[in-house]
């Protein structure tokens, strides 16, 4: 999906004679049918995955208490959902803008962000202003679109 869109905004930036220094600069302006096509593909996509990580889950929970391997449990914890490469439609500074985290969480105060397979997790009281993007994972971009 991300390899179609980026060759539509190729096209674009060809089509509306807009030179830029690397061809993977390419965009599709706000408003126009290019980029709300790609912002519901992606959130589309991202819906999708939700429901996966989701269904999996219960598939998982369910078939470790069917096992017999372990004594009968209730799983009654809340899991984490974390995707760390996403858009997001969030309000900041006044203005609803579309924000674009790679290989970054959200960190608002109360979020817990989870480490990655056996390292701790972060409490976001810790989170700057830069679109609450937890200061841990600074190596992250996150923009504005």
């Amino acid at each position: 999906m991300g390899s179609y869109f980026m060759e539509v905004a190729r096209k674009d930036m060809q089509k509306f004679f807009i030179n830029l220094p690397d061809k993977d600069l390419a965009y599709s302006s706000e408003g126009t049918e290019h980029f709300n096509d790609y912002v519901e593909a992606v959130e589309w996509a991202q819906d999708f995955a939700r429901w996966n990580r989701h269904l999996m889950m219960e598939q998982i929970v369910g078939a470790v208490r069917e096992s017999g391997e372990v004594r009968p449990f209730v799983a009654e914890l809340k899991a984490i959902n974390c995707h760390h490469n996403y858009v997001a439609r969030e309000r900041h500074y006044g203005q609803n803008i579309l924000v674009t985290r790679k290989g970054a969480v959200r960190a608002r105060e109360g979020d817990i962000i989870p480490g990655s397979m056996g390292a701790r997790c972060y409490n976001s009281a810790l989170c700057d202003l830069a679109l609450y993007t937890h200061p841990e994972f600074a190596y992250a971009v996150v923009d504005l679109m």
